[in-house]
């Protein structure tokens, strides 16, 4: 079950955090979902950035540059795994 929750951060950082979740096509929730979980969890957060920025690249070009393999595991992932 999902929870709302209310908190106060610097101007600057939620301005550069919003633009760049645009730019990543993320809501302000999904990061703040992914910050928390990466703390609750011990990880840093942004820990497979390196993967993150590679599945950005390979869906964002045209025409769609993915193996089998690499479809197979898209479609196979859970993303509300921990």
């Amino acid at each position: 079950m999902k929870q709302k929750i209310g908190t106060a951060v610097e101007g600057e950082i939620f301005r550069q955090a919003k633009e760049r979740a645009a730019r990543e096509g993320l809501t302000m929730s999904a990061v703040i979902q992914e910050a928390l979980e990466a703390y609750a969890s011990g990880r840093p957060a942004g820990a497979d950035l390196a993967g993150r920025r590679a599945a950005h690249k390979a869906f964002l070009e045209r025409p769609y540059r993915l193996s089998p393999k690499q479809w197979k595991t898209v479609m196979e992932d859970d993303p509300w795994r921990s």
